[in-house]
């Protein structure tokens, strides 16, 4: 992607080559190379997308935690199944508690790492590994305890990890639309303050090959 006048590698250039626009605040080359990369990651064709595309996934974040939420209600904390049984050995969680566990070990898992990619840092992916262990654990925790075990029935123990693997995946998409939606809004601010228009890159034209003539 570019943006208007020259391309966006030529702007950037040009903040690092005049520092005495932006003064002691301009942007630092981490940001600049930040912004090009989710604009070209994000694939932001033009700058009215940036608004377009934060709306919409701001929105399908939204639907997601709604969905969630729902399905823990329903499937979950207003369901038959006994907390008494199968108790975790991890933090001694019952099963609905064990699935809120999931929910936010998961959709934090989900933020760090997603941050971490966008901008390079070592310990956010760190605690995402971590906290995708505990998600692990207790994902597999009931299978273990309807196969091994005696406490939890097969078929129960199998209907537990299909809803936490439910919820797992989907906290994990709904991290995805909101880092996605947040990094956008920085950009979009980020583009305000330093007078940036993003605009498509123009076509190349490759003119068609000369007829040469029969004589």
């Amino acid at each position: 992607m570019g943006m208007s006048g020259d391309t966006m590698e030529n702007s950037l250039e040009e903040f690092g080559q005049d520092e005495e626009r932006f003064g002691p605040r301009g942007p630092s080359e981490h940001r600049r190379e930040l912004a090009d990369r989710l604009i070209r990651r994000l694939n932001v064709k033009e700058h009215n997308a940036i608004f377009e595309m934060i709306s919409a996934k701001a929105y399908y974040g939204g639907i997601l935690i709604m969905i969630l939420v729902f399905f823990y209600w329903i499937f979950i904390h207003s369901a038959s199944d006994n907390p008494e049984l199968g108790v975790s050995i991890l933090m001694q969680l019952s099963f609905a508690d064990v699935a809120i566990a999931v929910m936010v070990f998961g959709l934090f898992s989900a933020f760090f790492r997603d941050y971490s990619r966008e901008l390079g840092q070592l310990l956010p992916s760190l605690i995402s590994g971590g906290m995708i262990i505990v998600c692990g654990f207790y994902f597999i925790e009931p299978l273990v305890y309807g196969f091994v075990s005696n406490e939890l029935e097969i078929q129960t123990a199998l209907w537990r990890s299909l809803r936490l693997g439910f919820l797992w995946g989907g906290v994990t998409f709904c991290a995805h639309f909101l880092v996605d939606a947040s990094l956008l809004l920085w950009l979009k601010q980020f583009c305000a303050n330093h007078d940036i228009d993003i605009s498509p890159e123009a076509e190349e034209h490759i003119p068609d090959p000369p007829v040469e003539s029969i004589a």
